[in-house]
């Protein structure tokens, strides 16, 4: 099956108002399970992986490159409904995106937080306050990277299927389940599965090479200044703080978890299974 491909050059367009709106607004993207990706190797990465597409908007001079043909007959051939779009038009969706010359709206999955947390997962990333997306999505790619089941967004931390964390993150949203939850729900749900909860915490007794990284899992990360809640503090098993240099009083969030994620896959032999 081949898709048509549809042009336009107005900002006013309904399928590019839709895909601003849809940029704009969190609770849009929830509703209608869709997300935003751009750019020649999330397009590439989308198609790789079999990731379920709704629409591509493309730039006029992508098929002037091999690998920007290549990705418009996949697409095509996927049956993708296409758009020809002008850079401008693109820009007025997400800035920066009209110079790659290819814009996605993919399929975003419904994960449930209990699949989440249920076996086999043994490891899992929990976020709370984690504002940044371009950190959590930083922190999405390393959890993909180092073995982690998926993640989980807890309140306060920015949105893991949005733009700017789908870019920062390279593609791991298409094979990493991810859900945003309560607190309160996270950690009941995490109980009945029995987890162990591992928080990051600078006043924590413990170092990561003194706790049983290799049974199932959930390392606890929270905002770079404010740390995690108390909630979550009392509900750890263990603190664990990352050694430092004297004078050095804390690590970028995405740092701290690479570095705990890092040592949980050295204390399971570096062992990973496909997703």
């Amino acid at each position: 099956m081949t898709a048509a491909v549809r042009v336009v050059d107005s900002q006013q367009n309904a399928a590019v108002k839709r895909a601003r709106a849809l940029e704009r607004d969190r609770a849009l993207r929830e509703r209608e399970a869709t997300y935003l990706a751009w750019g020649v190797h999330l397009a590439q990465e989308a198609l790789q992986c079999r990731a379920p597409l709704r629409q591509a908007f493309v730039g006029p001079r992508l098929a002037e490159s091999r690998p920007g043909a290549g990705l418009l007959r996949r697409l095509l051939a996927a049956g993708v409904p296409i758009i020809q779009a002008t850079t401008r038009v693109l820009d007025s969706i997400i800035e920066g995106c009209g110079d790659q010359g290819i814009l996605l709206l993919a399929v975003r999955p419904r994960a449930d937080l209990a699949a989440i947390l249920a076996p086999p997962s043994s490891l899992i990333l929990a976020t709370h306050g984690v504002q940044d997306p371009g950190n959590l999505g930083s922190i999405i790619r390393s959890a993909r990277a180092l073995g982690a089941g998926g993640l989980v967004a807890l309140e306060g931390s920015a949105d893991p299927f949005g733009s700017r964390a789908v870019r920062a993150a390279m593609g791991a949203q298409f094979t990493l389940p991810a859900a945003s939850a309560t607190t309160a729900a996270f950690l009941r749900v995490a109980g009945a599965a029995r987890l162990q909860l591992v928080a990051a915490d600078p006043e924590g007794a413990l170092t990561p090479t003194g706790v049983d990284l290799a049974c199932p899992t959930v390392l606890l990360l929270g905002n770079e200044g404010a740390g995690l809640p108390e909630e979550l503090l009392r509900a750890a098993h263990r603190r664990v703080r990352i050694p430092m240099a004297p004078g050095v009083s804390s690590l970028n969030v995405h740092a701290a978890a690479a570095a705990l994620l890092y040592e949980t896959a050295r204390q399971r032999g570096f062992s990973f299974s496909r997703p």
